[in-house]
């Protein structure tokens, strides 16, 4: 069938679908066209042996100075290391450095600091939490309560909004307090589920914490190791840091390393979970129209600053209960995975979770806790099947990072089109690969989160009717004409890279994000 007559099948559908709506203008069909599993959806081979957080890219700036073996990233950016990357990513995403792009629209002072701000609970409250760390703290300094001066050459750490401190539940047994009891796993899942959707994630999924659902934990967590006395900074606040901020403005790079230990819940947080609750936060859609600008970023700030206030929200009314519980956020385990898991939705070739309602526009939290909850079971809708045809993402990437071959199960060494299989790949596990090593490379180029898979990808669309129509066709054998209709309607604007960069798309989704309220 050619693209006319699928246009005319697809139009007709249209046309009937919305008179079948007029008399009734619901806002959407609401369809669930997901199949539940009993396991896992993909294979996973016994090469896989899991995944330890040291090789974990954000990780590797901290310790990994071994040269790119990588002609690709050699050629296009300024930067010979992981850690040379990661380092110059940090300094721009914390706007300790203005960006190339600086003063371009959707670079502009306005669109940093509405990024910024966007960041902020993240930043002030679960400092470094998107990068790993777990358990994680805020570095802050005592007040004098004589003079209400800040005492700047004394840095204090302070639990921060993902701490596993559980005391709270140990005090509360100690004078006798009962811990509240649900009926069954069942109904404290659907209050679990009310109360995590009320406190604030958009998307909420069980996993029970078990052998299949522990490979996904780190084979080890990993910290970054901080110089043991303190830096003097310009305005002469003294705070412990994991590399040189002074060698770092000169453009010089030195870092301590990393400790990693075996991952253990009763040595950390004072209990062996049973469940893992997985969230899943919207990022906006018309701030990521308009990546891979800074405002798209902001999105993504938005997301992992909710990611931290709601988990924090969920363990105190775990704990508040007599539950013990250990929020997290991008660190303890691979989320992806466990979203799956959790029934929440699908893996993609941008390696990112695609959820029926949101598509790939989310952002992933979890909290660990020894309550026992119903769990759900991992559901497919049709995407690894759409994504094997469409490569949209793949062609769209700036950094040239997502491969168009087929998913498959991934082994040392293995060259793709992306580029070669990498130490920050998780190995043994049926996937499509995704180059860690160039996405994170292109954001330090572009001085900003990217998000440009996510924008042109055609599951990326708000709750309306005909969107529910589009996610009936990926199960048809239509479903590669789907993204000519994407396309051809104009969403997630130009796909090839250096024309969206200069396109007049680019311009009016940033111009249309600020003035359209």
């Amino acid at each position: 069938m050619n693209r006319r007559e699928f246009l005319k099948i697809t139009g007709v559908t249209a046309a009937l679908s919305g008179a079948a709506l007029a008399t009734n203008p619901k806002p959407s069909f609401a369809l669930e066209l997901g199949k539940k599993h009993d396991g896992f959806p993909l294979e996973i081979t016994d090469e896989f042996k899991g995944f330890n957080q040291k090789y974990h890219t954000f990780m590797r700036t901290f310790w990994d100075n071994e040269a790119y073996d990588d002609e690709y990233i050699q050629k296009s950016y300024d930067a010979k290391t992981v850690q040379e990357t990661g380092l110059g990513f940090a300094v721009q995403h914390e706007g300790h450095v203005a960006s190339r792009h600086v003063g371009k629209l959707g670079f502009r002072k306005i669109d940093a600091a509405l990024t910024h701000a966007a960041w902020s609970v993240d930043q002030h409250f679960a400092t470094n939490s998107e990068f790993g760390i777990r358990n994680a703290y805020i570095q802050t300094h005592p007040v004098n309560p004589m003079t209400g001066e800040k005492v700047k050459d004394m840095p204090v750490l302070v639990n921060s909004l993902y701490s596993w401190d559980n005391s709270k539940v140990d005090s509360m047994a100690a004078h006798g307090e009962e811990k509240y009891k649900f009926m069954d796993p069942q109904e404290a899942s659907t209050h679990i589920k009310k109360a995590a959707k009320f406190l604030g994630a958009d998307l909420v999924g069980i996993a029970p914490y078990n052998e299949n659902t522990k490979r996904w934990t780190y084979t080890e967590w990993a910290t970054p190791n901080v110089r043991q006395e303190p830096f003097t900074l310009p305005d002469g606040t003294k705070e412990f840091a994991p590399f040189n901020p002074m060698k770092l403005a000169q453009g010089e790079v030195e870092t301590y390393g990393v400790t990693t230990m075996k991952p253990d819940f009763v040595r950390d947080a004072g209990f062996e979970p049973k469940s893992v609750i997985v969230l899943a936060f919207e990022m906006d859609y018309d701030a990521f129209k308009t990546a891979p600008a800074l405002v798209a970023s902001a999105a993504a700030g938005m997301a992992y600053s909710r990611m931290a206030e709601t988990g924090h929200k969920i363990a105190d009314f775990l704990r508040s209960m007599g539950y013990k519980a250990a929020p997290c956020g991008n660190d303890t385990s691979i989320s992806v995975p466990l979203a799956i898991e959790a029934g929440l939705g699908e893996g993609s070739r941008m390696g990112i979770l695609v959820t029926e309602k949101y598509g790939p526009r989310i952002r992933i939290a979890k909290v660990y806790t020894d309550l026992e909850l119903h769990p759900d079971k991992p559901v497919t809708f049709g995407v690894k099947e759409f994504c094997d045809v469409c490569m949209k993402c793949a062609d769209a990437c700036p950094g040239k990072a997502i491969s168009h071959e087929p998913a498959q199960v991934l082994t040392e060494g293995a060259v793709f089109s992306s580029g070669k299989v990498t130490k920050s790949t998780t190995l043994g596990v049926e996937k499509w690969f995704m180059n860690p090593e160039r996405c994170m490379s292109f954001w330090t180029y572009n001085g900003g989160d990217c998000g440009t898979c996510i924008s042109v990808c055609p599951y990326n669309k708000i709750d309306e009717w005909h969107h529910d129509l589009a996610k009936l066709v990926t199960l048809t054998p239509f479903k590669p004409l789907l993204r000519d209709l994407d396309e051809l309607f104009g969403y997630g604007g130009p796909v090839e890279p250096e024309e969206r960069f200069e396109s007049k798309h680019l311009k009016d989704t940033v111009h249309d994000f600020w003035t359209k309220i």
